[in-house]
């Protein structure tokens, strides 16, 4: 508040001096003015002089015994007399207005300032309370608090109303900012300590993995103990794919980038990576253009997608891919039949820490979203109408070429 009722003030002084001053300033000048003309106005004593004269002609003529003259007298002495009235009346109005002028020009001087006072009061208070509101959305948005909504027509009402939608675009675009700094500081922490853990896995996982096959083909373990090596190898075997995953993620293969035929690898993975049972669909237009990028990290992240579909979809489901040009991109909808995501789960299933299965890492759809991020795209995750889950998965395109279905 101090601040506002600062600049308010400021403003209201302002005004009054730009309104005040030069109406004071031209009142008193004109006040001055009129007195001045009055007390050098010397009519009355040029009256009677006029009067001393004329009488003493009139007096002289009356006396000349020509009647002509006596009566032309007697009317120039009438004449004379009201003129001489109306000057003394005349000069009794300007002796009061010497005093009345500077008066009413005081009075009026103070209506002026107790209007420019009221409108400065006005004017202040619309141009600093905007200015205070806006001082106020500063530190909603520095404190990440939402700002009020916005009326209807806001953006049309002057200056301040444009600051207003600017002040809400700018919250937009920090908040989506500071979303993407803080899933970029997360998604660090968990590549930092992936790596470490990782590390840490492999360093007792070589030697367990060598011990576990010399006691395999040595031959002498009784049945249970051939059974607790086979249990052995086989977690031996998931925790160095853990580590495996772990390691990847966050980093791309090695290499330069070269020229990925979507198509081709979509069908390969379509071949090798459904269980039987599951029916696979393909759409793919003829010359869809190619992607740049790795073509070891894209095949894992669109295998993990086709194996999370046919989990979703069991034994008997159906799992589609569609691709299709869109706007300089190069769009992948992998569909599938099952039961879908659950609403709460959508946006946590790209946390690495976050899995719906028994026996699950949570690194699958992380490492899809992170390998699609670092070639420039885009990865999403919806449930359709008709039944089943949608990832679609957005990369550029190196070229656009006409595209015909397969």
């Amino acid at each position: 508040m101090p601040p506002r009722r600062s600049f308010e003030r400021r403003i209201r002084r302002a005004l009054i001096l730009f309104a005040v001053v030069p109406t004071l300033l031209l009142l008193g000048v004109g006040a001055y003015a009129v007195a001045r003309s009055v007390l050098l106005t010397d009519s009355m004593q040029a009256w009677d002089r006029v009067a001393g004269s004329g009488s003493e002609l009139i007096r002289r003529a009356e006396g000349s015994g020509d009647p002509a003259l006596a009566e032309a007298a007697r009317a120039h002495r009438d004449e004379l007399g009201d003129s001489v009235t109306h000057a003394r009346r005349w000069e009794y109005l300007l002796r009061r207005a010497v005093v009345l002028v500077p008066a009413a020009a005081l009075v009026i001087g103070v209506l002026l300032a107790l209007l420019a006072l009221r409108a400065s009061r006005r004017m202040g208070r619309r141009l600093s309370r905007p200015l205070e509101e806006l001082a106020a959305w500063a530190g909603m948005v520095a404190r990440a608090e939402p700002l009020p909504p916005a009326a209807p027509g806001e953006g049309e009402q002057g200056e301040f109303g444009v600051l207003r939608t600017a002040f809400r675009g700018m919250q937009a675009e920090l908040d989506a900012a500071r979303a993407r700094d803080l899933e970029a500081e997360r998604m660090r922490t968990w590549i930092s300590m992936a790596r470490g853990v990782a590390h840490e896995l492999k360093n007792p996982l070589t030697p367990m993995r060598l011990a576990v096959r010399t006691l395999q083909g040595g031959g002498t373990a009784t049945e249970p103990g051939r059974e607790a090596l086979e249990v052995i190898a086989a977690e031996s075997a998931r925790l160095e794919e853990l580590a495996r995953s772990l390691a990847q993620l966050g980093r791309l293969p090695d290499g330069p980038p070269a020229e990925v035929d979507l198509r081709e690898l979509l069908q390969y993975l379509l071949r090798s990576h459904l269980p039987p049972g599951v029916a696979p669909r393909l759409r793919v237009p003829l010359g869809l253009p190619p992607v740049r990028g790795h073509p070891d990290a894209l095949s894992r992240a669109f295998a993990n997608l086709l194996l999370n579909a046919a989990e979703a979809v069991g034994a008997a489901g159906a799992v589609e891919v569609v691709a299709r040009a869109a706007g300089g991109f190069v769009e992948v909808r992998v569909l599938d039949s099952g039961p879908g995501i659950a609403p709460e789960h959508l946006e946590r299933i790209w946390d690495p820490d976050f899995t719906t299965r028994s026996r699950g890492t949570g690194l699958g759809l992380a490492l899809v979203r992170q390998t699609v991020q670092a070639h420039g795209g885009r990865v999403a995750a919806r449930n359709r109408p008709e039944g089943g889950a949608e990832f679609r998965v957005l990369l550029p395109a190196q070229e656009t070429s006409p595209a015909g279905e397969a």
